[in-house]
């Protein structure tokens, strides 16, 4: 966090000393958030230890503990035809649990013939994302065209906790194209529209059916197009607090080249499907203390591909926000609970013996928001 802080420190003495007529930056925000998840896997008897229901913050319960930290900030860019800029930095530190096996793939028992849990494997992964983009408005409608890459990479230890990180999947897409908006009685309904390139390697997708790894080469690249709809607005706004509801229908069509290891064929082309419906309630604040409740639904289907993914979550989140005015904008300063008390994702494929697997995963994040905005 103190390299975080230093960066907005930083930003700030560089912000003080530019010119009106320089390109200039608008904001930038860094957040840090650790994030704990647990699910019922030592449970006994009828209906336990199936990752179904809430069994509590048991140690033995606990998934995966991931630490995140992300930058991200805007720019104008003056000298450059007027072009916003953006860009967004995050990192995730992940440390999975599970029951510990030896080297021969057993499971290890203590004295009672129980299984031990511990750290079962260590990763990390990087995703970045820089993008230009021109807005122009004509009449009610807000054009905004974009140009973007966006660059994601994973690594994991080599043997699993232990010995030094190896990179396991990285993918790039390059993408172009309007977004077009427009607000009507309060309610924003938004269309993006994109040429897409992309390639992969590893275990990466970018939106593909089929991960790198799963192509003889163990790579692959292609185009693809973004064709992305969306609406949110306000249900009520008052001093009962604030009620507002969005709803996203993503659709990312890839097309790449190679071989599939499983059959020895072209890959297919193929749309990934991602459907998104969800409301969020938002107390009054008190002296800057507020509280949240989110309830989301989310579908997911690639098209080359049998079965989906549905996934229903409740969030709760409470926090406190403030804000202090500097020489050049403000600053403010976010600390955050959340927990999700209800998560249950269900996958669905027809040819499976168990046509439906359905886990539940319960989980708490605290972190800290400061972000500036520039004057």
């Amino acid at each position: 966090m103190k390299k975080l802080l230093g960066l907005l420190a930083l930003t700030v003495a560089v912000s003080g000393i530019a010119s009106a007529d320089q390109d200039y930056l608008k904001s930038i925000n860094a957040t840090t958030e650790i994030r704990q998840g647990w699910t019922d896997k030592t449970g006994t008897g009828e209906g336990k230890g199936n990752k179904i229901g809430n069994e509590g913050f048991k140690k033995n319960n606990r998934t995966k503990t991931r630490w995140r930290n992300v930058v991200k900030g805007e720019l104008k860019l003056v000298d450059e035809w007027d072009l916003d800029a953006s860009f967004k930095v995050l990192h995730d530190s992940d440390n999975h649990r599970g029951a510990l096996k030896d080297s021969a793939g057993n499971y290890i028992t203590d004295a009672a013939g129980n299984k031990v849990y511990g750290s079962t494997a260590r990763g990390e992964g990087w995703e970045t994302n820089f993008e230009l983009a021109k807005p122009v408005k004509l009449g009610p409608v807000e054009t905004t065209t974009a140009l973007g890459w966006t660059h994601k990479s994973s690594r994991a230890k080599e043997n699993g906790t232990q010995g030094s990180y190896h990179t396991t999947g990285q993918s790039n897409e390059i993408y172009f194209g309007p977004t077009f908006g427009i607000s009507v009685l309060g309610q924003n309904i938004s269309t993006t529209l994109q040429a897409v390139y992309f390639n992969t390697n590893g275990g990466k997708s970018a939106d593909y059916a089929y991960e790198g790894s799963e192509f003889a080469r163990n790579k692959t690249e292609g185009y693809g197009i973004n064709a992305d709809f969306s609406t949110d607005g306000k249900i009520f706004d008052n001093n009962a607090g604030k009620l507002g509801y969005y709803v996203g229908l993503n659709h990312h069509l890839r097309d790449g080249e190679g071989k599939l290891v499983a059959t020895g064929k072209e890959a297919k082309s193929s749309v990934y499907l991602d459907y998104v419906v969800g409301a969020t309630y938002t107390t009054p604040s008190f002296a800057g203390f507020y509280g949240q409740v989110n309830v989301e639904n989310e579908w997911e289907k690639h098209t080359a591909v049998t079965g989906y993914t549905n996934t229903f979550s409740v969030w709760t989140n409470a926090g406190y926000k403030a804000g202090f005015e500097t020489p050049v904008g403000t600053v403010t300063v976010n600390p955050f609970v959340k927990y999700r008390p209800v998560h249950k994702e269900s996958s669905y494929n027809k040819h499976n013996e168990n046509k439906r697997v359905t886990t539940e995963v319960n989980e708490v994040r605290a972190g800290l928001g400061v972000g500036l905005s520039v004057k």
